[in-house]
């Protein structure tokens, strides 16, 4: 059966997810056009096409040189932490008929194939979990995808009122900084958790948490868009697109407020203890 911690965070995850975070995180992703892929950043094919065609560019063309050329896509690669249901799961397998009709130039059958829906991967990780399709996994202890080359991260992270149920306020700080390395430069992470950890609590603010998040001196998320409903605080967090991991690495400094655990609200209605701790090494991406 389920001990204490696990029991008490599935119940309290479940009785704040009236709202639909695969419905908030498709519409995001849709708006942006990356459910139909993002495109291939190929430089070598680029280059190809200039040694192979040494005017594409020049004058004489009259479109300025520019060559109307079919961008190729992948699919999105997104990682779902703490997966209490199947619905990301479910969107990226779900499919439509298509009616394609055979190229060979001799008679055109139709023929109806099944195509995804969306240009989507989802990887589904728990702590725990009955559900079909969802690993168990801790985020906090994943190893870093792709350690030489952050471009072939995640495209987005999911993580959905769960830093809530993180114990120590030091775990708190490594998920944060694994939310951001476990990206790709321009990657999305949706993060959600109670507003009550924010207004309720000791040591933080909305303020001072949204500056954690995205200063120089803690995260250095870029914010791309925030939103509240009674209950919850939602974020949409970029990686920045130009980030220069090299220089992080040397010169990542923490503003000292974010390395301890500050009481900034005195009085007995703020019963509420969320706070987090962040550590250099884990923020530069030196340690994970």
């Amino acid at each position: 059966g389920m001990g204490g911690r696990e029991a008490y965070q599935s119940a309290s995850r479940l009785s704040t997810s009236h709202f639909s975070t695969s419905r908030w995180v498709l519409g995001a992703l849709g708006v942006r056009g990356w459910l139909q892929g993002v495109p291939v950043q190929d430089e070598t094919e680029t280059a190809e096409l200039e040694r192979r065609d040494p005017d594409r560019g020049g004058a004489g063309t009259g479109d300025g040189g520019q060559r109307k050329r079919k961008v190729r896509k992948r699919d999105i690669n997104l990682l779902e932490v703490g997966a209490i249901n199947r619905e990301l799961l479910d969107a990226a397998a779900r499919t439509r008929r298509v009616n394609k009709t055979s190229e060979t130039g001799i008679e055109s059958e139709s023929a109806y194939v099944d195509e995804p829906v969306y240009r989507l991967n989802v990887r589904a990780i728990d702590l725990r979990s009955s559900l079909e399709g969802i690993e168990e996994a801790d985020f906090l202890r994943l190893p870093l995808m792709s350690p030489r080359d952050p471009s072939m991260r995640y495209d987005a992270i999911v993580c959905s009122m769960v830093i809530n149920c993180v114990t120590t306020p030091e775990d708190r700080g490594r998920m944060l900084a694994l939310l951001y390395h476990q990206l790709r430069p321009g990657g999305l992470c949706f993060l959600t958790l109670p507003r009550l950890c924010l207004i309720q609590s000791k040591y933080t603010t909305p303020q001072l948490f949204e500056e954690m998040l995205t200063s120089k001196g803690g995260i250095g998320f870029e914010l791309d868009s925030k939103k509240n409903s009674p209950k919850i605080a939602f974020f949409v967090l970029r990686r920045p697109e130009d980030e220069d991991a090299e220089e992080r690495l040397e010169n990542c400094a923490l503003d000292p407020k974010w390395t301890t655990i500050t009481e900034v609200k005195k009085g007995k209605k703020f019963r509420n203890k969320f706070s987090v701790v962040l550590d250099e090494n884990e923020v530069s991406g030196r340690q994970l």
